[in-house]
């Protein structure tokens, strides 16, 4: 059975405010260990459960469910308090964090705004998608990052196979529909084209048998090689399966190396070096970047940080 809590302090040993940002893997690490007792710990995110990413793939083809790569917030630690909050500030002179709740009472939505003061701060609030700028990723590339976005991808694919379903379409319009870009070769993007392709292997013959021939799955990625920051003898075992034929389907996936994206329209993928990729999904797994809030803090601390390296390398 699980030992009761000690009771909290005393009034008169006010216990330090600690306030994390983020529910990913460096805070919910920080909140499961953190003593309640002698710290009074506050979570502010968006994001009301720890994700566990590496099985977000997995999850965007329906080889795992949702909620067995998540786990509530509220049982890391059960002296921390939640707030569900997207922070946007951080005023690091006058130690508050500024924040914005999403409010809904029926179909009608607003937005609350408060401060949260604190002691010591954590910020783990991760990384954003980075799309380098290039036209249209935003508005017609699904990304991997949340379960939002998996949930997304994987009624797209079944959406490409019940519209490559319908009849009156010619072969062409069936493989353009059937045609899964994914940008990006890294760790990411390796991972969710072979979660797809295993999809195709294992599930597409008694869905879809009929429609597996014109199945394409299109890795793009803009270097000379797959899983770029790994070990050479990975990337050439991470090529090999891709590439690889399988019985009664063939070879599902090919790799565009060297092929960086222009442009991303509705239903084609314009390259640099002027080809173009008509698509039915299209996922975007190039690259990450920091969050705004992050940024904003790295300028605000500029200042303050320089002194405190320049101090650190005169010891």
């Amino acid at each position: 059975p699980t030992s009761p809590l000690p009771p909290p302090p005393s009034a008169s040993a006010p216990r330090e405010k600690v306030v994390v940002l983020g529910t990913g893997w460096g805070a919910a690490s920080f909140v499961k260990t953190i003593d309640g007792s002698k710290y009074d710990v506050t979570v502010i995110s968006p994001r009301n459960f720890f994700l566990f990413t590496p099985m977000l793939a997995g999850a965007a083809v329906g080889t795992v469910e949702y909620r067995s790569i998540t786990e509530p917030v509220r049982k890391l630690n059960p002296r921390a308090e939640f707030l569900e909050a997207t922070a946007t500030h951080v005023d690091w002179r006058a130690r508050t964090v500024e924040c914005e709740s999403v409010v809904c009472e029926g179909n009608s939505c607003v937005i609350d705004t408060f401060t949260v003061p604190y002691d010591r701060l954590l910020v783990t609030v991760g990384a954003t998608t980075n799309t380098f700028g290039i036209p249209g990723v935003r508005e017609h590339c699904n990304f991997l990052k949340q379960i939002g976005d998996a949930r997304r991808i994987r009624t797209g694919i079944v959406n490409c196979f019940e519209r490559a379903n319908l009849p009156g379409l010619t072969d062409e319009q069936r493989d353009a529909t059937l045609t899964f870009a994914v940008i990006g070769a890294g760790p990411t993007g390796v991972e969710f084209a072979s979660e797809l392709r295993d999809f195709v292997e294992q599930d597409g013959p008694t869905y879809y048998k009929h429609l597996l021939k014109h199945v394409s799955i299109k890795v793009i990625e803009a270097s000379s090689t797959v899983l770029a920051p790994f070990d050479s003898s990975l990337q050439a075992a991470a090529v090999a399966a891709l590439t690889s034929s399988s019985a009664g389907v063939g070879k599902v996936t090919e790799l565009l190396l060297s092929s960086g994206v222009q442009e991303v329209k509705p239903d084609v993928i314009s390259l640099n070096d002027g080809r173009e990729i008509p698509y039915g999904l299209s996922v975007w797994a190039a690259g990450n970047g920091p969050a705004p809030l992050t940024v904003g803090l790295i300028e605000d601390l500029e200042e303050e940080q320089a002194e405190a390296q320049a101090e650190a390398r005169g010891r």
